[in-house]
């Protein structure tokens, strides 16, 4: 039996007389474990199946990569399926980046194939989405995690199985495999897969990982860098398995009712299990769990003020009410996605740029005449260090959606809000109090804001300040310099 076929065998994530759903692009790695799995079909009874997404990115290339691999599964007898969807329109009508809405589409395209299994009177339990990532993508993943800052959880890296939206299990069959045996298996074969040259470019922040960090740390440090990553990926995750098999024993114990908690039941333990128990919370509530927002939580179920709370995105409030936790679901009047009109009808537009189009952009603007260039009001923000500070999770290569990420909104005032300045944070009422803005005119200012925390007040007639009343002002927090990478560029048009 060849290696890579045992060690998928070895796996445990394919079962006799599954059914296997293969996410298949084509490319060495999907191509490897489409071919290594029809090679075990007989042995182990599977019914093969092929998923093949074509997003209409590139759109020949695309279309080539569709037909090859769908000549490949003729060619190894497996059952074809393509499923074609226009992932730009898909982003822009879904408000995601296309990375995101490349992989909603996926995996929405696999799961409506095991429910046709399922309809066909295939068991749920013999169904199996498999995607082909391997011991490389591991790696990688892990070091992406430690360089944008994370917890136990992202050392785990990508699990080998999990459930997805609809109950489906997805499985990693090559997950222990390493690139170069997937290369060697590819060769020994004589595949033919589809290559993404793009890989090879050290381009994207995971691709310089991969291709220069990586080997760097290899050649002066620990040859054996990849394996021991892999070991600390398989201990975070068996560790965190653990912990959050107890950590939902303590959840269970503290909710009360839908949305309501019981503070005493979370707080009389361990500091690593408080903080779990703030991600379970979070998460329940649809929020995205990002180092500041649990430690938000945390504090506030072990305040002294008993009606503490803290604003957290998409509108919901987490509100101390003495022994009892309270996360509150808020309308906020005027308050919408950045995407939207200002009462004028003027436009606040998000960009994700590189730095190198942004200094072009700079320098396009530079060279227009100076009444027109009174007309362009923008604010550019460094967003490495925006996802840095709050914490996000997320890979900001291909450009990130900005809006859902980073739950950045276009509003009024609120309460506790504040903007960076000098050394500290500069309160909003006590900036509108400097620009001697009447009070009756508060509440019409607009800014652009992450929580409380304002990243740009726009410009505003009633400001005392021209610089202010033309450009508005700026959080100092982000400023872009010489190691600046990617940038959040808002317009107002």
């Amino acid at each position: 039996m060849n290696k890579i076929v045992k060690k998928i065998i070895d796996s445990g994530t394919i079962e006799r007389g599954d059914a296997v759903i293969i996410g298949f692009s084509g490319g060495p790695d999907s191509l490897t474990l489409l071919h290594a799995l029809k090679s075990a079909r007989a042995e182990l009874e599977l019914s093969l199946y092929a998923v093949h997404i074509n997003h209409k990115i590139r759109l020949v290339d695309c279309d080539k990569e569709a037909e090859h691999a769908k000549t490949i599964c003729e060619d190894l007898e497996v059952p074809f399926k393509l499923v074609v969807c226009d992932c730009k329109e898909y982003a822009v009508r879904e408000r995601l980046s296309e990375e995101e809405a490349g992989r909603k589409i996926r995996y929405e395209a696999f799961s409506d194939m095991a429910n046709e299994l399922e309809c066909s009177g295939i068991a749920r339990e013999h169904i199996k989405i498999a995607v082909a990532q391997n011991a490389d993508d591991q790696v990688e993943t892990v070091m992406f995690h430690i360089l944008r800052g994370t917890a136990v959880r992202g050392l785990a890296g990508i699990p080998l199985r999990r459930l997805d939206e609809r109950g489906y299990e997805v499985i990693r069959p090559i997950l222990g495999i390493g690139r170069t045996e997937i290369e060697s298996y590819v060769e020994e074969f004589e595949l033919w897969p589809n290559m993404d040259e793009s890989n090879d470019q050290p381009i994207y922040s995971r691709n310089k990982i991969r291709l220069e960090l990586i080997p760097e740390l290899e050649r002066e440090y620990n040859p054996s860098f990849r394996k021991a990553v892999e070991r600390l990926s398989e201990s975070a995750a068996c560790d965190d398995d653990y912990m959050m098999q107890e950590v939902l024993k303590l959840y269970k114990q503290a909710v009360i009712g839908k949305h309501e908690y019981d503070i005493c039941k979370a707080t009389g333990v361990h500091e690593a299990l408080k903080r779990r128990i703030a991600t379970i919370m979070l998460e329940t509530e649809d929020v995205h769990p990002t180092y500041e927002l649990v430690n938000s939580v945390v504090k506030i179920m072990g305040s002294d003020n008993p009606s503490a709370s803290y604003d957290l995105p998409g509108g919901v409030t987490a509100e101390r009410r003495y022994e009892r936790l309270v996360f509150l679901k808020k309308e906020h009047r005027n308050e919408d996605h950045i995407e939207t009109k200002k009462d004028d009808g003027t436009d606040i537009v998000p960009r994700i740029l590189n730095i190198a189009e942004y200094r072009e952009l700079q320098d396009k603007y530079a060279s227009i005449d100076d009444s027109a260039a009174q007309q362009i009001i923008y604010a550019a923000f460094d967003l490495d260090k925006v996802v840095k500070v709050r914490g996000i999770n997320g890979d900001i290569d291909n450009g990130i959606d900005a809006v859902s990420l980073l739950d950045l909104k276009l509003r009024n005032r609120r309460q506790g809000d504040y903007i960076a300045a000098g050394n500290g944070r500069k309160k909003l009422q006590d900036f509108m109090v400097d620009e001697k803005v009447p009070r009756t005119s508060r509440d019409g200012i607009k800014l652009v804001a992450i929580g409380n925390e304002i990243l740009w007040i726009l410009p505003d007639k009633m400001f005392k300040s021209e610089r202010y009343k033309n450009k508005g002002k700026y959080s100092q927090n982000y400023q872009i310099d010489n190691s600046s990478e990617h940038v959040l560029f808002l317009e107002l048009r």
